[in-house]
């Protein structure tokens, strides 16, 4: 049996040019051998993040609903491939909300000089890849600052990005062959 690779999309909207990045990604990977899965976040019912302020464990949360499918993958994927929107430069409130309820996923060591380190409660080791796409914004500076502390948190090597502006100039990069080559690509190396 292949790796399982997951698709996580942030975009509201379904098969416009994050989906359809995203899509080829995994696409790549299933051409080596992956079992792909892909998610809408915005299928997904999730409450915001309610600061309580205390430890759900064993569980990442005491809330269940839609984050229950998040918290699965992170436990059973072998690479996620997360795609979003830019948003005020950053990500999608719907990719957002899950970054915000991974908040979790790590527990605090203290340290004998008072110092600490955090370190991730999920115990699978999993590759990453995130795909930003931008019309106006061009600094993913933001974006990538997030998901890279998410990463850290979710135990995500992330291996690629793919850093996409001027999306919907033209024809929209999911109609671009250069980007959809390169998509496909970057799912390929994913599971070698």
């Amino acid at each position: 049996m292949g790796l399982k690779v997951v698709g996580i999309v942030g975009s509201p909207r379904k098969g416009m040019n994050t989906d359809t990045l995203v899509t080829k990604v995994l696409e790549g990977a299933l051409s080596g051998g992956a079992e792909t899965e892909k998610i809408y976040l915005n299928d997904l019912e999730i409450k915001p993040c309610q600061a309580c302020d205390r430890s759900p464990a064993p569980d990442y949360c005491f809330y269940k609903d839609g984050m229950e499918i998040i918290y699965d993958f992170l436990e059973t994927a072998d690479a996620l491939v997360i795609g979003t929107p830019a948003y005020y430069g950053s990500v999608s409130a719907q990719l957002k909300l899950i970054l915000d309820r991974s908040n979790c996923l790590s527990e605090m060591i203290r340290l004998p000089d008072d110092g600490f380190y955090f370190k991730s409660r999920v115990a699978k080791k999993k590759k990453g890849v995130f795909v930003w796409v931008a019309d106006s914004s061009r600094n993913p500076e933001h974006a990538l600052g997030i998901i890279k502390l998410w990463c850290k948190d979710a135990n995500v090597e992330l291996v690629d990005t793919m850093i996409v502006t001027d999306s919907d100039r033209g024809e929209g990069a999911r109609k671009r062959e250069d980007l959809l080559r390169k998509a496909f690509e970057l799912g390929s190396l994913l599971v070698q």
